[in-house]
């Protein structure tokens, strides 16, 4: 008979292995390149052009104007997105769904998206400083 215990101890083991690269790999250009300039005006930018941005529960203007806490998953998701969004490594249709389906959907969710899409420098590298892609 198989032991079950240690086959969930080595689940276990792989999924908080995962789960750590996973969230390793995540961090947003801006958390890591603090020399990302342009990306970092363009949030700068929302602040004013975007104000009272709201997705699912998360107070997005709110964020933007405390620097956000990267202890928070979904801070770090949503920059992480934004980055790419950014950085044209995923498209506006692309930025759309995952915010929407990670943080919620909504009237509110759709104004502020499109806002932050809308604002979208059309000059923009297609990397961060430095050239790190995640």
């Amino acid at each position: 008979m198989p032991d079950i215990t240690s086959g969930w101890r080595r689940f276990q083991a792989v999924a908080a292995a995962s789960a750590a690269m996973t969230f390793a790999a995540c961090a947003p250009d801006s958390v890591r390149n603090i020399e990302a300039k342009g990306f970092n005006a363009y949030l700068d930018s929302l602040k004013t052009a975007c104000p009272n941005m709201v997705i699912g529960t998360n107070n997005i203007s709110e964020w933007l104007r405390n620097s956000g806490n990267t202890g928070d998953d979904d801070y770090v998701y949503w920059l992480d997105q934004t980055s790419r969004l950014y950085y044209k490594r995923i498209s506006p249709a692309q930025y759309r769904t995952s915010v929407s389906a990670a943080l919620g959907s909504g009237k509110a969710d759709t104004r502020a998206v499109d806002c932050i899409i809308q604002h979208l420098p059309a000059e923009r590298p297609s990397s961060p400083p430095g050239g790190k892609l995640l």
